[in-house]
């Protein structure tokens, strides 16, 4: 029995290395003919340029914005609205303060 495995063994070593060595000949092969690969890179180019393309459109936009000239009319606005509302809180508690004061008169 050991006769049979030492035999074998001999002979799978050199097989197992020569069957590997087709395996990387024919990887290196397809590699250099760029199977595959190729397609792969024009997908990922594609995409990049889509996306590059949208970017330059969303700073052109934002640049526009950035320099525009006109004023930003709400910014006043509201702080116009804000100090409004501050005085007629003061009013409404001023009335609300003489109207107790008359009931209780």
């Amino acid at each position: 029995m050991k006769d049979i495995l030492v035999v074998a063994i001999v002979f799978a070593v050199p097989i197992s290395a020569i069957l590997s060595a087709a395996k990387v000949k024919l990887r290196r092969m397809e590699l250099e003919a760029g199977a595959g690969g190729a397609r792969l890179l024009e997908e990922r180019c594609a995409k990049i340029e889509r996306e590059n393309a949208d970017l330059q459109q969303r700073l052109s936009v934002l640049e526009s914005i950035v320099t525009m000239d006109a004023p930003v009319p709400a910014r006043t606005r509201v702080r116009v609205e804000a100090s409004q509302i501050a005085a007629d809180d003061g009013a409404d508690v001023a009335a609300a303060g003489a109207a107790s004061s008359q009931r209780r008169a």
